[in-house]
């Protein structure tokens, strides 16, 4: 981000906090950052944003990253509706033939839950056509899972709009997950706390590590974990973290 961006993007934003009714202490809460991270930014203590940030605040306030960097008038803003955040699925057989295409996450019937068309978890990261590079799944659907409402939203505590069903490949969380394990990832936790299992993007492809919060650290570190002994691991600074979501659910073959 350049300094006439991040200029842009800070107009952009206090036109959008305005218009959302919101404050920078709450829309930092609701894009899984700290108190005073969308405050320092907009006072220019911070210079840039995170990739991850861009989606969220599309998200939230319904501002695109074109809008944010100067691609758009910030008078042309509007909010997007929930229930229509994504372009049109596709849904394929067995066969690779197109059975449904529809907007999943506008139509998804009571416990329904798309499987992503993206493998996670080869080596540093598994990648497959389609994945958005800024981290974000996008909206190539092989199936539509179907879990019982009181399950999805009362034992998992998630709601269909939120979560993603993906596969596992590769070796480095067994044995945790084996390869051809689904794992459900909630992307409404976004925030690395607790440890846990979590889908992050690493620059490469979608992966599932294990995060551990580095306590005290200064600035706080998050150290990506691999649950196989033959995979190292190694520390980030959590700003640089892009986080997908939580795993809350494995599906296994027996």
């Amino acid at each position: 981000m350049t300094p006439q961006q991040a200029d842009h993007a800070r107009n952009v934003l206090r036109v959008g906090i305005a218009k959302a009714n919101t404050n920078p202490t709450k829309l930092a809460y609701d894009i899984g950052r700290k108190r005073d991270y969308i405050r320092d930014f907009l006072k220019g203590r911070k210079e840039s944003l995170g990739a991850s940030d861009f989606i969220e605040l599309e998200r939230v306030l319904g501002i695109t990253r074109a809008q944010l960097l100067g691609g758009s008038p910030v008078d042309e803003l509007t909010r997007v509706p929930l229930g229509s955040e994504f372009d049109d699925d596709e849904v394929f057989d067995d066969t690779g033939q197109i059975v449904l295409a529809t907007k999943a996450k506008q139509t998804l019937g009571p416990g329904e839950v798309p499987e992503r068309n993206v493998i996670a978890g080869l080596g540093q990261g598994g990648i497959a056509d389609p994945v958005n590079v800024d981290g974000e799944v996008l909206d190539g659907v092989r199936a539509i899972w179907r879990l019982p409402v009181s399950y999805l939203r009362t034992e998992l505590r998630a709601r269909e709009s939120e979560v993603d069903i993906v596969a596992v490949d590769g070796d480095s969380m067994i044995p945790t997950l084996q390869p051809g394990d689904r794992v459900l990832i909630n992307r409404s936790q976004r925030a690395p706390s607790p440890d846990g299992l979590y889908a992050i993007f690493d620059g490469v492809g979608v992966a599932i590590k294990r995060l551990e919060l580095l306590t005290g650290s200064k600035p706080l570190k998050i150290r990506i974990i691999s649950d196989n002994s033959q995979h190292g691991s190694h520390e980030i600074l959590a700003e640089d973290l892009n986080i997908i979501g939580r795993v809350i659910m494995r599906m296994s073959r027996l």
